[in-house]
């Protein structure tokens, strides 16, 4: 099954910063054997002149090393058998199961397993050479020393999507009427969760909700990137957004507005202006996807 990509993004200040420092990048290239697409959401930190050149920095740096996938599929197959032959030592995980190496080779046909493997080390190479580019930025800026920013990109091969996470920008499904997070926030905030010592509801209102443990950048030689796979059905939704977005609008009001409304530039309009209403407290920015059937 081939499957079609429509997305939009928006980006909004909110109601008390001065500057935004987040920022948002969507690529989608059209193809009769499956879309593919790439989304980038980046939430900067480090002050005025600081925090926003740490999100340019991230997406710029990511979606140009990960240019090679919008290529002819000739060239795609061979950056992919390339990074196989690097890697094929290694395990290679993944969500769903695949042919063994072993048959792989008698069909002369790489497995998918080795092959979303290659794609999840081009991901990983691609943010943490985002945070290389960050840092180098802070050690020759004297006044952005320890600048740094979130990431959430999500690289979408027809029904495979990959995603890359650092911070706590996030990553949501909307599947069947649920929405469920994918991604997995790196703050202080989320391991009180972990360990019971608050609720997911006193996250919302806690007074160190914007500490967070991993980032890109902030003097970080070395970065460790999550990824997650999820293979996608027509009818999903995917929604990437800071902070700013899913804190002021809470999971249930997410739910309800990703689930209502069918244009991704909708529902990023309903998304901020709900955010705002309540009460905008940081930078706002929102990429919805949606899959259907070509």
């Amino acid at each position: 099954m081939h499957l079609k990509l429509t997305a939009a993004d928006k980006s909004d200040v909110g109601k008390q910063r001065e500057q935004n420092e987040d920022c948002a990048y969507t690529r989608i290239k059209i193809s009769n054997e499956g879309d593919l697409g790439l989304f980038i959401v980046a939430d900067g930190m480090g002050g005025y002149k600081a925090g926003e050149v740490a999100s340019e920095l991230a997406i710029n740096t990511i979606h140009k090393e990960l240019d090679n996938f919008f290529k002819p599929l000739s060239d795609q197959a061979t950056i992919k058998l390339e990074t196989w032959n690097r890697t094929k030592d290694a395990n290679a995980p993944s969500e769903d199961a695949s042919q063994s190496t072993s048959s792989a080779q008698k069909t002369g046909k790489l497995p998918e397993t080795p092959i979303m493997y290659a794609i999840e080390q081009q991901v990983i190479a691609a943010v943490q050479k985002a945070n290389e580019a960050i840092v180098h930025y802070g050690e020759q800026q004297s006044g952005a020393r320890g600048l740094g920013s979130t990431v959430t990109a999500a690289l979408i091969q027809n029904d495979r999507v990959c995603i890359a996470n650092v911070g706590d920008s996030r990553t949501y499904l909307l599947r069947d009427d649920e929405l469920t997070l994918l991604t997995k926030d790196h703050s202080l905030v989320a391991k009180l969760v972990e360990s019971n010592q608050i609720t997911q509801e006193e996250v919302y209102t806690h007074p160190q909700r914007n500490l967070i443990y991993r980032s890109l950048g902030a003097g970080h030689k070395n970065i460790e990137v999550d990824i997650f796979h999820k293979t996608l059905r027509p009818g999903d939704k995917l929604l990437l957004c800071s902070d700013g977005l899913w804190e002021m609008v809470h999971h249930q009001d997410l739910l309800t507005i990703v689930r209502e409304h069918t244009s991704p530039q909708v529902i990023c309009d309903k998304l901020i202006e709900r955010a705002n209403a309540n009460g905008g407290e940081d930078n706002i920015t929102a990429i919805v996807v949606h899959v259907s059937t070509h």
